[in-house]
């Protein structure tokens, strides 16, 4: 079997985070939306430029998960004042995504191990992420690995405003 590798992405890797992350949220989202609304949001949120202007934020890294130098998913972490709530001593969890055709194969959960590090090495006591209450299949994988509901917040896809449960584990709890 071909090994799998989990590296940071670089700006000189924008092309291909664009490209990917694009698509995943296209595939993840796009059935339970108005073309509309996701229209818009791919335009504010998956343009090359605000793409680039996030991995340029000394308070956000995106991380791949490799097969055989192919993309097969990314994990995009906020901490400080990139979170998209701002909570102290917290690394959020803002895009966790696996190509469709590689799920089931624990992907997920290496790109969970890498927040859970990353978080640590920051000396931080929080993994938070907001998680959409119609996303069941994404709020069983976080409660599997010990994430509890702390909290609400409204996550705007578009004109829609959505509800996300906010969800997290005390890392200072992880061996």
């Amino acid at each position: 079997m071909t090994s799998l590798e989990i590296r940071e992405v670089k700006v000189a890797d924008l092309k291909e985070i664009h490209q990917f992350a694009k698509a995943c949220f296209v595939d993840t989202y796009a059935s339970q939306n108005t073309p509309e609304n996701m229209s818009l949001y791919l335009k504010e949120e998956f343009s090359e430029a605000r793409i680039l202007k996030l991995l340029e934020d000394p308070n956000i890294q995106f991380f791949f998960a490799l097969k055989a130098g192919k993309i097969i998913g990314y994990l995009q972490v906020n901490w400080g004042k990139a979170q998209s709530e701002k909570l102290d001593s917290s690394i959020e969890i803002a895009r966790i995504y696996v190509d469709k055709s590689f799920q089931g194969r624990k992907i997920g959960n290496l790109l969970l191990n890498q927040a859970i590090e990353f978080g640590k090495e920051l000396g931080l006591q929080w993994l938070w992420l907001g998680v959409w209450e119609k996303n069941t299949k994404a709020m069983d994988f976080y409660w599997k690995n010990g994430f509890e509901i702390f909290d609400q917040h409204l996550f705007k896809l578009g004109e829609d405003e959505q509800l996300d449960w906010m969800m997290r584990i005390n890392l200072k709890h992880i061996s």
